[in-house]
């Protein structure tokens, strides 16, 4: 669309430029308008509702009939303003119709319209026929010609509209162009004469809209019937016909005037600041362009929505009111409101807007200091985009007013959020020494609430955001104390440097700083007797440089470094303990790192910790205190373990006296000996020592019965005089081994059958069969095979590295890895398939159903708390299953025992047994 103001005529005619037969159509327009844009935006608009008065009668006389004036503004931005009248006969001459004639007005010139009112709603121009052999093209105009009638306020009086009225008129009319609803007015006017008044009373409500409205206004001065229409927002209806039952017609704003009834709008008990200074201007008959002008300045780059919002010219209002008269009440009745309205003005364009931001430094100048928190936040934040020196004092007065109350806290709180006053604010006093006192009140203020290192790491990373600050030395001396503390205070000191060293930061001198400080805290205010592993694991990952012991002027600081130190090598590499030396080392330090070990062990004994041991318990001459070791073991390690330190000390050439004394008299008199524990006792007699076997033959001698004790002493002499007479036989030999403790061990081959209890009270004709008895493999240990009979085959199965559970080879050249399912839910198993820690695979043959097919018992086990049971059918030979029949599963304790038909799972003094059976074909509880 060109420039230029475009022309549009619309009628009932034989054919026009859309529709080439008879009907209502464009029959003329300018050349510049678009036809889509005549189709979607004006069409919709070229109607006329006739009177219902006038046509019910059949009324001819045009001059009867009001005009009806259309004004809208589409999306697009242009300015629609047209006029449709009656005419009595169309081409036919037998039908009335009606002629419309619009101008389109582009959206680059209808800010003329816009400003003076009268150049939109006294035009001239309107034309009421066309003549259709002139042709269809239109010209553009330059300009309309308007009139030049005087807006008068005693147009109300005609009109029978109080100046109340007017007002709840105004304020209903911006409203329904900020919101939805719409505005309906009846006049108590003849109706030939509805659209000039109509039209006058627009012009004297224009008068009083902002320009952002009056860029939004649509109104048609006559209707028949109400009717919400989209782009129109002041409709003039036909006085009499509001269909008053309609419930959408009642929503809306309605002005009956002709009938004396308004509804839609109450301002009563309320301010409406804007309201009452148009009807005051209104009183005065005065203009309101300035106030507009001023209004357009302090609204620029704000969302179109505010502009149009009535709160915004409420404190529109005030803040002209205030410029233009100084002693306006305005500020004084509500300050921390009227500097809120200032920021909603100056957040945007503020450079644009020097009357607002000269009228916050006047009112500023006038205050010294604030106790309000919520008006020093309006303060900082007006001048978040002012920027003055003289809000610079007033702030800074303020915080020395209350550099002793609590508020002052608050304050800091309330001038971070704008960083550029922060940071104005913080250089300053941090150059001036008058203020040093101030900023570091206001550090200490930052840091005062932190006690723990996390809070205190969390409140630095905010402080990222204020790069400055972070570069002044008064923060860093702060922070520094505030570590110190942290760290001293703390019930678990290396957590908190910890934490510090794994704070991730930009500023790495920063970091370094704060690590330095908390390390040499650290080192003071550790607790030696209270370390835990985790905490020597920790001080390692601290301290990853050897520190220069030599500038370490605190010998508490150096002492806690070496020990610390000390034992965290130790402990991180307990294989080499034996070649680390403590001589460099006190002697208090030495006794201090060995009695810490000594705690450290007692939950954590195994055969890799021995060096530690070692360590823990030797002497000053470069000895091993063995006695002391056997105690601690004999009290805190398991049986095995404690076997394994007996075994290494048994091998060796010779056995230290004491030691050796000890020894003895644990086996002899302790009630939880490992003598006692017969798979023990052979694993004892396998030791090849023969100082070593001496002393076992003691211990056997010692706890031997008096019986065994006498023909030991005397058997050879009892053996002579039972020769002597005639008494030597078998049964006398057997007597003697028996008595003699020659066949105290209980043998049970590991593929035969054992014999099953009789009644309670009776013996067995053999022990049960235990883990201790079963072949067993552990992770590290060379591969172990057991051979099966299949069929008459001898096949084998391995358990190695890379089958922990065990493999079968059958058939030549076939492998089949053991399925060893879940037990539960659970198993002792890792996800990679590799034995959990501190298991061991248990395996045996064992014919439970005495059918000569031994079943293989699988049992893993930790011989503490978990043992997993599988028992497998080894005759199957179906080519389409498994080679292994699983038929039973079961989960025990420390132990699993075989006997006879059974399986029995102890479980403390009590135990769970199951015996097998021939026809369900697996194990059944037997309840004892």
């Amino acid at each position: 669309m060109s420039g230029n103001i475009q022309q549009q005529m619309y009628t009932r005619e034989r054919g026009g430029i859309f529709h080439a037969t008879d009907g209502y159509d464009t029959i003329a327009m300018s050349s510049g308008l678009d036809q889509t844009f005549v189709k979607k935006y004006l069409h919709p608009f070229c109607l006329y509702h006739a009177p219902k008065a006038l046509s019910e009668r059949g009324e001819k006389d045009p001059s009867l009939y009001p005009e009806a004036v259309t004004l809208f503004q589409p999306e697009t931005g242009e300015l629609v303003i047209g006029q449709a009248v009656f005419v009595p006969a169309d081409f036919t001459g037998s039908r009335s119709t009606y002629f419309m004639h619009n101008y389109v007005i582009p959206a680059g010139r209808k800010d003329e319209w816009i400003k003076q009112p009268e150049k939109l709603f006294q035009i001239t121009d309107f034309q009421t026929s066309y003549v259709t052999a002139l042709g269809k093209n239109l010209p553009e105009r330059e300009v309309l010609e308007y009139g030049s009638r005087a807006v008068k306020s005693e147009l109300l009086a005609t009109l029978g509209i109080s100046e109340e009225h007017f007002k709840q008129l105004l304020f209903a009319v911006m409203s329904s162009i900020a919101g939805k609803k719409k505005v309906f007015i009846s006049l108590i006017v003849p109706l030939k004469d509805y659209t000039k008044y109509a039209l006058e009373l627009l012009e004297l409500i224009y008068l009083y809209l902002p320009y952002a409205h009056r860029r939004k206004l649509g109104a048609m001065t006559f209707t028949s019937e109400p009717d919400a229409k989209n782009y129109i927002h002041v409709m003039f209806f036909e006085p009499g016909t509001l269909n008053t039952r309609d419930r959408a017609i009642e929503k809306q704003y309605i002005f009956d005037f002709a009938n004396s009834r308004i509804s839609g709008v109450d301002l009563s008990g309320q301010q409406h600041e804007y309201l009452d200074f148009a009807m005051h201007q209104f009183s005065e008959s005065t203009r309101m362009n300035d106030f507009f002008e001023f209004a357009e300045m302090a609204l620029s780059g704000l969302p179109e929505g505010q502009k149009l919002e009535l709160t915004s010219y409420y404190q529109l209002t005030a803040i002209f009111l205030t410029l233009t008269f100084p002693d306006a009440p305005f500020y004084e009745k509500n300050k921390i409101g009227f500097l809120q309205s200032l920021l909603t003005f100056l957040q945007v364009n503020s450079d644009e807007k020097p009357d607002l931001k000269g009228l916050f430094l006047n009112l500023i100048k006038e205050e010294k200091f604030t106790a309000s928190v919520d008006y020093f936040h309006a303060v900082v934040a007006v001048n978040s985009f002012v920027q003055s020196d003289e809000v610079f004092s007033f702030l800074l007065e303020t915080l020395m007013n209350y550099q002793d109350d609590p508020l002052y806290g608050r304050l800091w709180k309330t001038i971070e959020q704008d960083m550029p006053t922060h940071e104005a604010l913080v250089m300053f006093m941090n150059e001036h020494s008058d203020y040093q006192q101030l900023f570091e009140l206001y550090l200490n203020e930052r840091f005062k609430q932190h006690k723990q290192m996390e809070d205190i790491l969390v409140e630095v990373n905010r402080m990222v955001d204020t790069p400055y600050l972070l570069e002044l030395e008064p923060f860093r001396l702060i922070l520094r104390k505030k570590i110190t503390s942290v760290v001293e205070s703390s019930n678990v000191p290396i957590k908190s440097v910890l934490a510090l060293k794994k704070f991730s930061i930009d500023h790495r001198q920063l970091k370094q700083d704060m690590l330095d400080n908390a390390m040499f805290a650290l080192l003071r205010s550790i607790r030696l007797q209270d370390l835990t592993l985790d905490d020597i694991k920790a001080f390692g990952e601290i301290f990853t440089k050897e520190m220069n012991v030599r500038e370490m002027k605190d010998a508490r600081v150096k002492e806690n470094y070496l020990v610390t130190n000390a034992l965290f090598q130790l402990i991180s590499f307990p294989s080499r303990a034996d070649s680390y030396s403590l001589k460099p080392l006190t002697i208090y330090a030495r006794e201090q790192i060995r009695e810490i070990l000594k705690r450290l062990l007692r939950d954590r004994l195994s055969l890799e910790q021995f060096p530690l041991l070692y360590v823990a318990f030797g002497t000053e001459g470069d000895g091993l205190d063995n006695q002391g070791v056997l105690g601690y073991l004999i009290k805190y390690s398991d049986d095995k373990t404690l076997l394994a330190f007996i075994r290494e000390k048994a091998r060796m050439d010779e056995m230290d006296y004491t030691f050796r004394r000890s020894l003895r008299s644990y086996f002899i008199n302790h009630p939880k000996s490992i003598w006692k524990n017969k798979a023990l006792r052979k694993e004892l007699y396998l030791i090849k020592n023969n100082g070593f076997k001496r002393l076992l033959n003691e211990v056997e001698t010692e706890t031997a019965s008096p019986v065994v004790k006498f023909l030991r002493k005397n058997g050879l002499k009892l053996l002579m005089a039972l020769v002597i007479v005639g008494g030597v036989g078998r049964g006398v030999w057997f007597g003697l081994d028996y008595l003699t403790g020659k066949n105290d061990k209980p043998r049970a081959e590991k593929t035969s059958k054992t014999s099953v209890s009789t009644k309670k009270g009776t013996s067995s004709v053999a022990d049960p069969i235990n883990l201790d008895t079963f072949t067993k493999w552990s992770m590290g240990d060379p591969d172990q095979t057991v051979e099966i009979n299949r069929a008459g085959k001898l096949e084998t199965i391995t358990f190695e590295e890379r089958h922990p559970n065990g493999v079968l080879h059958y058939d030549q050249n076939k492998v089949w890895p053991i399925k060893l399912p879940a037990i539960l839910d659970r198993t002792p198993f890792a996800g990679n398939g590799m034995l959990l820690a501190d298991f061991s695979t248990y395996m045996m043959l064992h014919d439970f159903d005495e059918d000569k097919s031994p079943e293989l018992v699988v049992v893993v086990s930790d011989q503490k708390s978990d043992s997993f049971v599988w028992i497998f059918k080894t005759d199957n030979l179906n080519s389409e299953g498994d080679p292994l029949q699983l038929i039973y599963t079961a989960k025990g304790l420390q132990d699993v025992q075989l006997k006879g038909s059974k399986l029995i799972l102890p479980k403390g003094e009590q135990e769970l047994v199951f015996e097998y059976s021939t026809e369900k074909k697996t194990f059944v509880p037997l309840h004892q």
